[in-house]
């Protein structure tokens, strides 16, 4: 279900042979200080459209500034430029991000934008804290308590934006050789140049959106305001993850369509630190690494995950899951959650950072876990925010998110991030009514826990029916008619008595329930048009309420 036994088997074999200690101890250390600005031009840069909107496409840059607060020069080494074409790989590489929060999801809407390759550090001195140092290469290092300021025009050009699959985010390394710079892009001339290592990137050919933050327009509908978030993360080679604290930063923005293009509207908060998932209010976020964080062969990088959970409305608990590969490596091929067997779950989806459904991940419930799978050729990469959604009656509590690796490589098969997870279940479904319509029982107002005077029953049916007899008693699961159970013992169940139902068809049920009781079995026998039983009556679907209960029956 989650690997083939071969590609299991080869991660296991060539691990070590992969892997490349290229630490650089505790005193190697470059931050990100500032993301953006307050103004937007100077933080922000909009490079152009394409297409009739809303059905068409936009691109976008942001400012950063990094200073380095360790206490050694930090590599600033350049990819090349027209003149120097031998690249060299050991510089600071820039990656982008856009998200949003959609009724209340929250999601990725830039695409796996391309990332900057810093050429040249200033090396200035009035913002780091101290005084700069000049440091011995000049800038190709960025000396101690220096810094260097990327405008967003400058983080916009095309001559320094490469794809984020040749970069190893956990290592800081690129793969310059056959890379973007190298052997150019199909609208080159010339294109593909050999793959040696030597720049050959021309620029001429490019769109205004080519190598940008793009963003699909049918993605920025409704209020933009203050509702949109960029990220910059920026990658070292052989930086400790210990130091990685402080090289995310996010901030919030706006656009505006003017019915001709976006203008952009700058944000008045600070940029934070941490992953973009941490703009995502009243969710919970927690990390979770593969390995021990070292660079000797047994680890790799890191996995964000954020949930929100509401309810229960009906009996369901609405789960949303946002997940961000931070710096893994060899990428997600699934997310696996814990769940009861016992457990409904309903309305179940994925959503990717692109608009083809046919790369849609699957999912499935099966042997006590929800299991949310890659196809080939979309794994979950670094950069990336994907979400995984559903409704269940177990309720959530502690437990812990599993995440395959999607390729070989050093590390373990298996990313494990503690969030909440579906695995207690209060009230169980034991099956449904009978009738046309059949009734629906759920609990309400929270728990079936001692001292929750606000637990009841409720039952809905539509069309309404006017008035509903609720049973209680052991289970027993008696056919009545074909396809109508009756999942009380017909000799040991009593009447909890009716209750009246509103315009909607819904009644609440609060009196007569004791949590003294521990586990009890309900169904409501109803009047409805077309009943089943005795030419009068139907039944309801039948449930089994754990009072005090915990975990999964």
């Amino acid at each position: 279900m989650h690997r083939s036994i071969s590609l299991l088997l080869t991660a296991a074999i060539s691990g070590a042979a992969l892997a490349q200690s290229n630490e650089r101890g505790a005193n190697y250390d470059g931050a990100l200080t500032d993301v953006g600005a307050t103004t937007a031009s100077g933080g922000f840069v909009f490079n152009g459209r394409t297409g009739v909107f809303p059905n068409g496409e936009m691109a976008l840059s942001f400012r950063n500034q990094l200073c380095n607060p360790g206490l050694v020069p930090v590599e600033w080494q350049s990819a090349g430029t027209s003149t120097v074409n031998q690249m060299k790989t050991d510089h600071p590489k820039f990656s982008f991000l856009v998200c949003r929060e959609v009724n209340g999801r929250f999601q990725q809407i830039s695409d796996w934008s391309f990332c900057k390759h810093a050429f040249t550090s200033t090396n200035s001195s009035s913002t780091c804290g101290g005084s700069c140092t000049q440091p011995p290469n000049g800038g190709q290092q960025c000396g101690v308590k220096c810094s260097d300021v990327y405008g967003a025009s400058t983080n916009a050009s095309q001559t320094w934006l490469s794809a984020p699959g040749e970069i190893n985010p956990w290592l800081g390394t690129w793969a310059h050789v056959g890379s973007f710079f190298d052997i150019g892009h199909p609208g080159q001339a010339g294109y593909p140049l050999p793959a040696d290592g030597v720049r050959s990137l021309s620029i001429s050919g490019l769109s205004a959106l080519d190598s940008r933050v793009r963003i699909m327009e049918n993605q920025l509908q409704g209020t933009l305001t203050g509702s949109l978030y960029f990220q910059i993360q920026v990658i070292h080679e052989g930086e400790r993850v210990e130091n990685r604290g402080n090289n995310m930063m996010s901030r919030p923005f706006g656009l505006t369509w003017t019915g001709s293009t976006w203008s952009i509207v700058a944000p008045t908060s600070v940029a934070t630190y941490g992953s973009i998932l941490t703009r995502w209010a009243g969710s919970t976020m927690t990390i979770g690494q593969n390995g021990d964080g070292t660079f000797a062969g047994t680890s790799d990088g890191r996995f964000a995950v954020a949930v929100k959970v509401a309810g229960p409305t009906n009996g369901l608990w609405h789960y949303e899951y946002a997940v961000h590969n931070i710096d893994n490596n060899r990428g997600g091929a699934s997310f696996r959650l814990p769940v009861c067997s016992s457990a409904r779950v309903l309305n179940i989806g994925s959503r990717d950072i692109d608009q083809n459904p046919l790369n849609d991940w699957t999912s499935s419930v099966v042997g006590g876990e929800i299991v949310f799978q890659a196809p080939a050729g979309n794994a979950h990469r670094w950069n990336q925010v994907r979400n995984f959604w559903f409704d269940s009656d177990a309720a959530p509590v502690a437990g812990n998110a599993s995440i395959d690796e999607a390729d070989p490589g050093p590390g373990a098969l298996t990313v494990t991030v503690a969030t909440s997870v579906p695995a207690y279940v209060p009230i169980v479904h034991l099956g449904n009514g009978c009738g046309t319509p059949a009734a629906t029982l759920t609990g309400n107002g929270g728990l079936p826990t001692a001292g929750n005077a606000a637990f009841g029953i409720m039952v809905t049916s539509a069309p309404a029916v006017p008035y509903v007899l609720l049973f209680s008693g052991p289970i027993a699961g008696a056919p009545i008619v074909p396809g109508c159970d009756f999942f009380i013992d017909a000799n040991a169940f009593g009447n909890l008595g009716g209750f009246v139902t509103d315009a909607a068809g819904t009644g609440l049920h609060t009196t007569g329930v004791d949590a003294l009781w521990g586990d009890v079995h309900l169904q409501a026998a109803t009047l409805i048009p077309s009943p089943p039983i005795l030419g009068i009556l139907g039944l309801s679907s039948a449930i089994r309420v754990r009072y005090n209960g915990a975990g999964c029956p």
